[in-house]
């Protein structure tokens, strides 16, 4: 009897320590949009490939709790510019960004952004599979819609930030970014936006409408799209970019993080994107 009670008191005694190491930990929040297949979120649970990449983060960063925040890009990107103990990954990298922002090396990629339009307007496109996104912009018949504070690599950026103010040009404000993209394309409140390929493929499967949308690449940015995982400009936030990295070099030539991109070499050929893997990621890892 005396055995099995100090046996129960030692198991409290060690709950409750570990209970209130638990929350004498500092907290990060780590904000992400919900941009299939890099986060899926339903209700409070989130998944996806920058989910598992954080995963492996939160599993080396143990002097932390980290709790997950769904939200659009607008609200992270101000949430980061409060220099509190706020992260975010899955994000590519501008100028504007870098005065406020520290970088990781590369974190993770995905293939090629396209443009979007419903397969009845193939022709008013040129009827090819790869258009100019400045050619197409300066129609001004044509209604541009495009996700507000998302990067695409300064060479779109640029594009894009020249028309803005456009009167045939809007940006879309959602967390879920690429869902009000295809609700609007569908809709016919917009005749073509931009995006991952993935990402509005899906978020057009969701809506039952996959088979009258078609992607078209786009002339100005034919290569993969690098993503880094980014914290404040501050002490903090450089010595945590710090720590992030050494898990980087340490994690991203291993197989389990190479598993997490499952969804996207599922559907285009694996090798095609493992050089993509070894050219944009392990490299930068030797560095």
């Amino acid at each position: 009897m005396n055995k099995n009670f100090l046996t129960l008191s030692l198991i409290c005694f060690c709950a409750l320590v570990l209970y209130k190491y638990s929350w004498s930990k500092d907290t990060i929040i780590w904000g992400h949009a919900c941009i299939p297949p890099l986060y899926f979120c339903e209700g409070d649970k989130v998944s996806g490939i920058g989910a598992d990449i954080e995963n492996i983060i939160f599993e080396n960063i143990q002097e932390y709790n980290h709790n997950r925040l769904s939200s659009n890009l607008e609200r992270i990107m101000e949430n980061l510019k409060k220099q509190g103990l706020f992260c975010s990954s899955s994000i590519s990298k501008n100028p504007e960004r870098e005065e406020f922002l520290y970088y990781s090396i590369p974190e993770a990629i995905i293939p090629p952004i396209h443009i979007f339009i419903r397969k009845e307007d193939y022709a008013n496109f040129g009827g090819s599979t790869m258009v100019s996104l400045e050619g197409t912009l300066k129609n001004k018949q044509l209604t541009f819609g495009y996700p507000s504070a998302r990067s695409f690599g300064p060479e779109i950026d640029t594009i894009i930030k020249a028309h803005a103010n456009d009167p045939h040009v809007s940006a879309t404000y959602s967390s879920d970014i690429s869902e009000q993209q295809i609700k609007l394309l569908a809709n016919k409140r917009i005749d073509y936006t931009i995006g991952g390929y993935f990402a509005i493929k899906l978020a057009a499967k969701k809506q039952g409408v996959e088979d009258k949308i078609i992607a078209l690449r786009v002339h100005e940015k034919q290569d993969y799209l690098v993503l880094y995982i980014v914290c404040p400009k501050t002490d903090w936030g450089k010595a945590m970019i710090g720590k992030i990295n050494a898990i980087l070099k340490n994690e991203i030539p291993k197989q389990r993080y190479f598993e997490c991109f499952k969804p996207f070499y599922d559907e285009i050929t694996k090798n095609e994107f493992k050089n993509q893997y070894e050219k944009l990621l392990i490299k930068a890892t030797l560095n």
